[in-house]
């Protein structure tokens, strides 16, 4: 007489295979997650993702001084501002403020109403090329001589490498006399770092 073990447990296998399943869904969803968060690091790592790199680009002033073009490069900043004021102002002193550092220009130039000129302020030290700058511009003016007021507003560009604002020869000879020190004092805030920038040269 032959006898046969009663299968007591018949939902083992099925639950067996069940969490075999469930396990593996969570193995190659969690090696998904690992990728994407990987992924996700490097374009970090490399800027992609930085918030600057979706910095929208703008010059703004407030209603009278109107900035119409821009044009941020390594050592200096171009804009084209226009007087929208309805009559005569003197442009005193333009200042260009951010990325740590700040450059200006003491020109005294006259605009008559709805007149626009081009403004370089030299001697910043903005970046490399391709980085992104944010920063403030204020200007000060006069109307026809009477009190000085100042506006300001926001400069958001892209770096251009743009030309050079150092002089390679006067670079060289600063560092072959030991006199880099003195770049700054005799041509203005920056120049030592534009020649360091531009041609490798008097770097601290």
């Amino acid at each position: 007489m032959s006898s046969k073990m009663p299968n007591l447990r018949p939902g083992l296998r099925t639950k067996s295979h069940s969490s075999q399943a469930a396990l593996e869904f969570l193995v190659a969803y969690g090696w998904a997650i690992l990728a994407v968060v990987v992924a996700v690091a490097v374009l970090a790592y490399f800027g992609v993702l930085s918030a600057d790199a979706f910095l929208p680009e703008r010059c703004s002033l407030k209603a009278g001084i109107v900035c119409l073009d821009y044009k941020v490069e390594s050592y200096r900043v171009i804009l084209v501002l226009q007087n929208a004021l309805g009559e005569t102002i003197t442009i005193n002193k333009l200042t260009i403020s951010g990325n740590n550092q700040e450059c200006s220009d003491s020109q005294s130039i006259t605009l008559y109403n709805h007149e626009k000129m081009m403004f370089t302020i030299q001697q910043c030290s903005n970046g490399a090329g391709g980085q992104k700058f944010n920063g403030m511009i204020n200007v000060s003016y006069t109307i026809e001589d009477k009190l000085s007021h100042l506006v300001s507003g926001n400069l958001k560009a892209k770096i251009v490498s743009g030309s050079s604002v150092s002089d390679q020869n006067v670079c060289q000879n600063a560092q072959n006399n030991g006199l880099c020190g003195g770049l700054d004092i005799v041509y203005g805030d920056g120049y030592q770092d534009a020649c360091c920038g531009e041609h490798s040269l008097c770097c601290a």
